[in-house]
């Protein structure tokens, strides 16, 4: 019975949405069609989506954006905007892990690719990542075959694999879009603690025994407190109140004089708070390759540790430096600034 309500209270919202995506496409505004975007609460995606809205609205002021996420983005939605799309509109693809095997989501992306061949397509910075060469394979046989799609990888593995698949498209190397809220605040609180925001899922490289144990010698040096770049709240309530959540999330970092974390968007969300964070590995080359995109003005405030004691030596020394809480808006000036410009010269 529980599972017949949830698939009934699916269709109904997916109706709903098909509803509201007829009555905006006939209206006569350009559009701005974001497939993928998360319908979770992990925060570090939802700050994906709120990053990429506002790139949005500064850079096609004109255009309506209509968001969809990847349960949203149906044959029936599809099929619908195929027949009502304009010239003027546009297509991009949410950011963020998608283009692997590892999770079942790029087929909605390749779908888009396959129905739109005319127009270009844009894809935001992507992990690149797979595990069978036929899944690879495969996916290259769809991009290459458009011959319009601009992919941004977010890391240099990602951009080198993307090099070998990607063959007809346009590939951009570009960091995280979260990075361009960088040094657009400043924040003055009282520091104390260490922070641990470690992930408890399948990307996950360190046990919880293990991070139990640095918890545990960090204790001694100060008070320790965890979390995660997931928060228990629905997506309905983020959805609403996007903006507050990811900003109450900055500001708790902002309070701590150090953080560790094995969440790129927790690393990220660190040197927005401008807070120094210490990045441990997670299973896949995500952390490790992110953390080179940060330059020498930002060495005070990042490190890799290769190992949980290099972790826990690095703790304790930036526990115990006088730091400038402060960083400068790198991301945002050098790259997501520059990026509408970057898209026309390399869309055919």
């Amino acid at each position: 019975m529980k599972n017949t309500i949830q698939k009934v209270n699916s269709y109904i919202a997916k109706y709903k949405h098909y509803r509201l995506v007829k009555r905006l496409i006939n209206s006569k505004a350009p559009i701005i069609f974001l497939f993928g975007s998360p319908h979770h609460s992990n925060m570090g995606d939802q700050a994906q989506t709120y990053c990429i809205l506002k790139w949005f609205e500064k850079n096609y002021p004109n255009h309506e954006v209509c968001i969809f996420t990847l349960r949203e983005t149906t044959n029936l939605v599809l099929n619908l905007i195929r027949s009502k799309i304009k010239k003027e509109d546009k297509l991009f693809c949410h950011s963020g892990y998608h283009m692997t095997d590892l999770y079942n989501e790029q087929d909605a992306y390749l779908r888009v690719i396959r129905l739109f061949p005319d127009f270009p397509i844009v894809l935001f910075p992507q992990t690149v990542f797979y595990k069978t060469s036929e899944a690879a394979i495969n996916t290259a046989s769809v991009l290459n075959k458009h011959g319009n799609v601009t992919l941004l990888c977010r890391d240099e593995i990602s951009f080198n694999s993307a090099k070998t698949l990607f063959t007809g498209c346009k590939l951009l190397l570009y960091p995280d879009v979260v990075t361009s809220l960088i040094g657009t605040a400043k924040y003055c609180h009282p520091r104390e603690g260490i922070l641990l925001c470690i992930r408890n899922d399948k990307e996950a490289f360190y046990s919880k025994e293990q991070i139990s144990a640095l918890s545990s010698r960090l204790e001694s040096v100060s008070s320790v407190s965890h979390t995660d770049t997931t928060v228990s709240l629905p997506f309905s309530y983020i959805k609403q109140r996007r903006e507050n959540v990811i900003f109450g999330i900055i500001e708790d970092y902002s309070k701590y004089k150090v953080i560790i974390t094995d969440r790129y968007h927790g690393t990220i969300f660190s040197l927005i708070a401008g807070t120094p964070v210490i990045v441990i590995a997670s299973s896949d080359h995500k952390l490790s390759s992110g953390v080179k995109w940060f330059p020498d003005s930002f060495k005070e405030h990042v490190c890799y540790a290769e190992n949980l004691e290099q972790a826990y030596e690095y703790a304790v020394s930036k526990f115990n430096q006088h730091l400038e809480y402060s960083l400068p808006p790198y991301f945002k000036e050098n790259y997501w600034d520059l990026l509408k410009e970057k898209i026309e010269k390399t869309s055919i």
